[in-house]
């Protein structure tokens, strides 16, 4: 359904046309250019019109009764609600601000065509006696974010509503709370700003403050190096922070219905930022979730808010579909699988080279490597009292979802020290500020489209490690090698931690058995098997298993909730690499959606081989798929198989597939700079950039791997075997 009433914009701009050229004629160039004037002013306020229209559209719809006059009854006669707390000093849920939401819901009803109250006079008095009630106080929080634009975009819907039934006092009290949001910040913030300044200027009949809020959300919506859209379409905010489903899910939604609301009139944004927005949504914020659920590493410190989801996602592509995309199956796709219905999976493998992620779909699982970097935060701080012990959500986090339920309302329980895939000094407790800069840069990704390789030189207070993710088809390898740590804390890798679903089977000893529910110590497992994932060890050592509660509590990670005790199942799985180890490795496969049968089976004839495990390489190769994996963190040399070796003269990170008669190379620089590396392969190929060598018979190709925004991005390349 398109936006309303942009026909009858347009017959008025066709009549005011007609008019100007008649006065042209008859009255020469002054009158053309007072008529001209006159048109201009015209169009400006029925656009104006038109977006009043649009935005009070929504509003009006209608609201439940009961909740209206539960309201009206509660309200005191000096206009306040005597269970809300008006002196409250939490900076996240700033509980004074129910007060304007209760305002705007009776003037909702009091508005609402289809409301049982509507044009009730004892609810006008409700709502303009509540609403002076705070424009005569003017409550205001210690978190900037409330007075600059939470109190403004609460209180804007409210005197939209009721505009014509303000006192001048009232109105200028208003603006004066309005005002506060000046347009200034970025990302978001900034949209959120400038749309309440848009707000304002509808309010005050100034199509010219229209113009300039609605201009500063179009030019927000850019590739940006700064915060908000990145050049591969992960969204950053507090710095290089990775935000796609915490203020990027805000961004995506309200652009998104700004974009509709502004379609027709002289506010609209430019095909071009259509164009963007799309991609932010589809080629960026949709590969960081499975279905309805949300990968929590984009999540920032809203991990530790209840109820994340990627529903956003689906309100934005009904957005979308109401503007012309040229991507409307897409969209339509995304609206449907983002609501939890029925819709054909996302299958393949993005590097987000901008954000150090590597996300990687499947028809049966989604799974993603989280690190960080030199130039990348792994995590905002504990604002607000929130994500408070967030402190290795990117220490190498890589998640597994399958039905979606894996890890809903973990949080509270989690051991925030075992993230899956991390590997972490145990401490004591968790202090400092989660928010951290990485100390090295090697850390990135390379991808053809389909499979995919995450790697990182990883350090973190006296803990140092290579860690890499070999993503295929139908598993995954997780390797880690050079683990080192000078201080005293057990180091452990933690395989997965997440909510238990039934039974717990272990291969061990040449036998299949159920674990019941108590921590384990497995010397030499097989494999280990929950909730129809399998967990393989690569090489020869141990796991410990917890298979049964934990317990904690929402207001250990987030103050605004509660201290109520939670209690969930939890299946946790992790290698201890004891105290002060040097030098150790680990390596396991993670092998999704098979039954323990299929699991045994799969084992015995696994098609992933571990080519290197050192500091110097990690390589995983993939018969089935003939795809290798080369992590080279210095130049080097490895055979794949006999008689195929590849050399690199710089460090870098490679994906290999043999195809008949082809050779498909793609190759990245973790580093994120420009660089020239020459790659050496035992075939003779042709194709781009290759010299032969005859001594032995091999092939030089080189990349130029790139610079600016593009550095760190892979470079693909499909090469015809001689």
């Amino acid at each position: 359904m398109k936006p309303t009433n942009v026909q009858p914009a347009k017959r008025r701009f066709v009549v005011a046309t007609t008019a100007l050229t008649l006065l042209a004629v008859a009255g020469g160039q002054s009158v053309l250019a007072e008529a001209e004037e006159s048109r201009g002013a015209v169009v400006a306020n029925d656009d104006l019109n038109i977006l009043r229209e649009r935005i009070l559209k929504p509003l009006l719809e209608p609201v439940p009764e009961e909740t209206v006059r539960t309201f009206m009854d509660a309200l005191q006669s000096d206009g306040r609600w005597p269970d809300i707390d008006y002196k409250d000093h939490n900076t996240a849920l700033w509980k004074a601000a129910y007060h304007l939401s209760n305002v705007t819901t009776l003037a909702r009803a009091l508005q609402s065509p289809e409301s049982g109250l509507h044009g009730d006079e004892s609810l006008r008095s409700a709502v303009l006696r509540s609403l002076d009630y705070w424009l005569s106080r003017d409550f205001q929080s210690s978190n900037w974010w409330w007075n600059k634009i939470g109190v403004p975009r609460n209180l804007l819907p409210t005197v939209l509503l009721i505009e014509h039934d303000l006192s001048a006092e009232q109105r200028s009290r208003a603006s004066k709370i309005l005002r506060r949001a000046g347009i200034g910040m970025t990302g978001q913030n900034l949209v959120w700003v400038a749309e309440i300044t848009a707000g304002l200027g509808i309010l005050e009949n100034d199509p010219k403050l229209v113009a300039t809020a609605y201009q500063r959300i179009a030019n927000e919506i850019k590739i940006s190096t700064r915060e908000g859209i990145q050049p591969d379409f992960s969204f950053h905010q507090h710095g290089p922070c990775l935000y796609n489903h915490g203020y990027g899910a805000a961004f995506a939604r309200d652009c998104s219905r700004i974009a509709t609301q502004v379609t027709g009139t002289r506010f609209a944004f430019p095909s071009e930022t259509i164009a963007l927005l799309s991609s932010l949504i589809l080629d960026g914020s949709q590969w960081m979730t499975r279905g309805s659920v949300t990968d929590f590493g984009g999540e920032g410190r809203e991990i530790t808010r209840k109820g994340q989801n990627a529903h956003y996602l689906s309100t934005a592509a009904q957005n979308m579909l109401l503007l012309p995309t040229g991507r409307e199956m897409e969209f339509r796709d995304l609206e449907a699988r983002a609501a939890g219905q029925p819709a054909p999976p996302l299958v393949g493998n993005r590097h987000f080279w901008r954000s150090d992620f590597m996300t990687h779909h499947r028809p049966g699982f989604y799974t993603s490597a989280r690190m960080f970097s030199s130039r990348v935060a792994n995590t905002d701080g504990a604002y607000n009292s929130e994500g408070l012990k967030s402190h290795h959500i990117a220490d190498g986090c890589n998640l597994l979802l399958r039905s979606g339920l894996e890890y809903q309302d973990i949080f509270p329980v989690w051991d925030w020290q075992k993230i899956p895939g991390t590997t972490v000094e145990q401490r004591a407790e968790l202090s400092g500020s989660p928010m951290r800069m990485g100390k090295t840069s090697f850390v990135g990704g390379v991808s053809d489209g389909e499979h995919g390789l995450a790697a990182c030189d990883w350090e973190r207070d006296g803990l140092s490690a290579r860690k890499s993710w070999f993503f295929f088809d139908d598993a995954y390898a997780c390797l880690g090698a050079g683990i080192t740590c000078d201080s005293d804390g057990p180091v452990v890798t933690t395989l997965n931690q997440c909510n238990r679903v039934g039974d717990v089977w272990v291969a061990q000893d040449r036998r299949v058995r159920k674990l019941g529910s108590e921590t384990n110590r497995l010397d030499a497992p097989g494999w280990i098997w929950h909730d129809e994932v399998g967990y393989v060890l690569l090489e020869p050592g141990s796991i410990h298993l917890h298979n049964g509660p934990q317990q904690g509590s929402w207001r250990e990670i987030n103050h605004r909730y509660s201290k109520e005790p939670v209690v969930r199942d939890v299946f946790s799985a992790w290698i201890d690499h004891g105290t002060r180890p040097q030098n150790v490795t680990y390596a396991y496969l993670v092998v999704p959606g098979l039954t323990t049968d299929a699991l045994a089976q799969y084992v015995a004839h696994a098609p992933v081989t571990i080519l290197s495990n050192a500091p110097t390489l990690q390589a995983v190769w993939h018969e089935r798929l003939r795809t290798a994996g080369l992590a080279f963190y210095v130049a080097g040399k490895v055979e794949i198989r006999q008689g195929l070796t590849v050399a690199v003269n710089k460090p870098c990170l490679v994906l290999l597939t043999e195809a008949p008669e082809k050779l498909l190379l793609s190759v990245s620089n973790p580093m994120n700079k420009p660089v020239t590396v020459q790659l050496e392969v035992s075939r003779l190929v042709e194709g781009e950039q290759v010299a032969v060598l005859n001594d032995p018979q091999r092939s030089r190709i080189t990349f130029l791997l790139p610079g600016g925004t593009d550095a760190g991005k892979s470079v693909s390349r499909a090469y015809a075997i001689r």
